[in-house]
C-alpha cells in the first residue's frame, strides 16, 4: 500500500477519554469523542503504544452514551476473543488520539 493509499484511507480522529471492556460479552470498549472527520462500525481504530508498535482493532459498533453532567460521548465497540480483552485492558487506553481508518488487519 502506497503513502498517498494510507492517508486516503484514514477518516478521522477519536480522542478516548476512557476504555472498559465486559468480559462476558468478549467486547472491549473505547469512550470518547469524535474530533475530526468520520467513523462507522466495520472501519478501524488505529492505537499508537509507542512509536514503532501500533494496535488495529475493527470497529464493531458505535453507540452514544451520556456521561456526568448529561455530556453526550461515542463508545466504540470491539468484539475480540478473552484473552485479547484482557490484553486490551492491561494496556490502560486512554487519553489519547485513535486514528479512524477503512484499511486494517483483523
Amino acid at each position: 500500500m502506497s503513502i498517498s493509499d494510507k492517508r486516503e484511507s484514514v477518516k478521522g480522529t477519536f480522542d478516548v477519554i476512557d476504555s472498559f471492556a465486559i468480559l462476558r460479552r468478549n467486547e472491549f470498549y473505547l469512550i470518547g469523542r469524535l474530533v475530526e472527520g468520520a467513523m462507522q462500525a466495520g472501519w478501524y481504530a488505529h492505537i499508537t503504544l509507542n512509536g514503532s508498535f501500533a494496535l488495529t482493532l475493527k470497529i464493531e459498533r458505535i453507540e452514544q452514551v451520556l456521561m456526568k453532567a448529561r455530556e453526550e460521548y461515542s463508545m466504540l465497540v470491539v468484539s475480540a476473543e478473552e484473552d485479547v480483552v484482557n490484553l486490551l485492558l492491561g494496556l490502560n487506553i486512554g487519553l489519547e488520539a485513535v486514528i479512524i481508518s477503512t484499511e486494517g488487519e483483523e
